[in-house]
């Protein structure tokens, strides 16, 4: 914002960015409610739930998860941090107890994202807080309302926890490490660089994905500040942060359960194949990913950016070596799956890459933004900033402008077909349009009810026995990763029997022998 809009309006504007971010949390956050275990859940949750249900000891079960994160390091992988967490999914409590998992999720993605980027308008582009805030609500939304695929992301805990939820500790990684160079005391800069460090130490033990670029992205920025000669206090903690991560990530690579799990998955692809396929991937996700409403998103933040890029002393020399630069910490993603199962990208991880691209997009579209204001003063968009940034009326006209096209999108997104039983179906984005259909049409309910059913009716089986179920009559689309099918040997089958002890589980009818 500017000191020529007033302060009454600025705080409604955010006010009302703020309004419009929560009332989409409502439904999200509802939702919650009607989850359900399923797949891996049930498989990394077998022991720890069997033993809660005899001893009812929380401190028994964390123990026993953290001995069976040693068991997996020797014997399939090396993720200890992520496999620690897994085994403590809310389901082991109770199903009812399950919603826990996507308020977690939910809420840390959404905290994480909001302070990332709010911190990194605030110190880095020295926005004032009504922009900053504006700004960080503004990716926050489009970022929960248009993944990729929100149940891997927010409903299943698995997935979730696994990908999206040390995302977002590497977001708040990367705001602490703002806080921690840019602080205005030295408590505060030095607590943020205290806590930075084992939080890094986690990151490494999480998915190689997130740890992966995480190390690349600490390491280039660790570099910049050396060679630029800042202080000491800028770069030692992004340092400090990414030899935590380092070792960490080594601790986690250098298990030898990864050799075991890599023999099961097959020949790795080559480090050739997997550069190219993780060019070729980040290409596309970021091409992808570009919907009308985020693309919206950043026609609307374009003014602001450029006007914010006038507040730093940075030249903004090279605006398309950084891309190129910034394109590979962002393909790096997937380098790493790419290497070790070829082309097999499963959606909880491409989750993670889409929720990058937003990082990725704002860091060149500021510096592209400095590039030109240097380079070309008084163009069209810096004429177009200072006449919407000096009247009220302007900046409502572009705010409501937007706000239809934004909508006019989102309604371009949403699909109506032929449903299975002749009726119409819906597939509906944004996520909040999606989650408010399925508790409006009861749909989430009787998933809800199917679902509860059918865990009573396991848990009364006598262990050993072989069970039929009803398929599921409803299926919300932010709620069901996969269910069972009919056959006995499908491993999300071998998962549920697992959990309830039973000799197997299918859906429908099987035929006597």
């Amino acid at each position: 914002m500017n000191t020529q809009i007033s302060q009454t309006y600025q705080k409604r504007f955010v006010t009302a960015l703020a309004a419009v971010l929560l009332l989409a949390l409502i439904p999200l956050y509802l939702l919650a409610f009607y989850a359900h275990p399923s797949v891996d859940d049930y498989y990394y949750g077998a022991e720890t739930a069997a033993l809660w249900r005899e001893s009812r000891d929380a401190g028994a079960v964390i123990r026993l998860s953290f001995d069976m994160m040693k068991e997996s390091y020797e014997t399939w992988q090396g993720n200890f941090a992520a496999i620690f967490l897994m085994r403590l999914e809310p389901g082991i409590f109770g199903e009812n107890a399950y919603f826990i998992a996507p308020l977690i999720l939910i809420t840390s993605f959404a905290a994480a994202t909001l302070s990332c980027f709010y911190l990194a308008a605030r110190r880095l582009l020295k926005a004032g807080k009504a922009a900053a805030l504006a700004a960080a609500v503004a990716v926050s939304f489009c970022a929960l309302e248009f993944c990729y695929r929100p149940v891997d992301s927010f409903y299943w805990y698995n997935g979730g926890i696994y990908y999206t939820f040390f995302f977002s500790l590497s977001l708040f990684l990367y705001a602490l490490l703002i806080q921690a160079g840019s602080g205005k005391t030295r408590a505060g800069r030095i607590v943020a660089a205290a806590a930075a460090v084992p939080l890094a130490f986690l990151i490494g033990g999480g998915n190689y994905s997130t740890a992966l670029s995480c190390a690349v992205l600490l390491a280039s920025v660790c570099v910049f500040l050396f060679v630029t000669r800042r202080k000491t206090g800028a770069w030692l903690p992004t340092a400090l942060a990414l030899a935590a991560l380092l070792v960490s990530l080594a601790v986690s690579i250098l298990a030898p359960g990864n050799a075991v799990r890599q023999s099961v998955t097959g020949e790795s692809s080559g480090v050739v194949k997997a550069l190219v396929y993780s060019f070729a991937y980040g290409g596309y996700s970021l091409a992808e990913g570009l919907k009308v409403p985020v693309l919206v998103l950043w026609i609307g933040l374009l003014p602001l950016i450029y006007r914010l890029t006038g507040r730093t002393n940075f030249q903004y020399r090279c605006p398309l070596l950084v891309l190129l630069f910034t394109f590979g910490i962002y393909s790096s993603q997937g380098t790493a799956l790419f290497y070790a199962q070829g082309l097999r990208m499963p959606e909880r991880m491409s989750n993670i890459i889409y929720f990058n691209a937003y990082l990725f997009t704002a860091f060149n579209l500021a510096y592209f933004c400095g590039w030109l204001r240097r380079r070309c003063p008084g163009n069209a968009l810096e004429k177009l900033g200072d006449k919407l940034f000096a009247s009220e009326k302007y900046l409502t006209r572009f705010a409501l402008a937007l706000a239809l096209l934004f909508a006019l999108g989102c309604i371009g997104l949403c699909r109506v077909s032929e449903g299975s039983d002749g009726g119409a179906a819906f597939d509906l984005e944004p996520l909040s349009v999606n989650a408010a259909y399925s508790l409006a049409s009861g749909e989430a309910a009787r998933f809800d009810a199917e679902m509860q059913a059918r865990a009573d009716f396991l848990s009364a089986q006598d262990e050993g026995a072989f069970v039929i179920l009803k398929p599921l009559s409803a299926s919300p689309k932010a709620l069901v990763h996969s269910d069972i099918t009919g056959d006995p040997e499908d491993f999300k089958n071998d998962h549920l029997a697992r959990f309830y002890h039973l000799s197997g589980v299918v859906v429908g009818t099987v035929e006597e022998e």
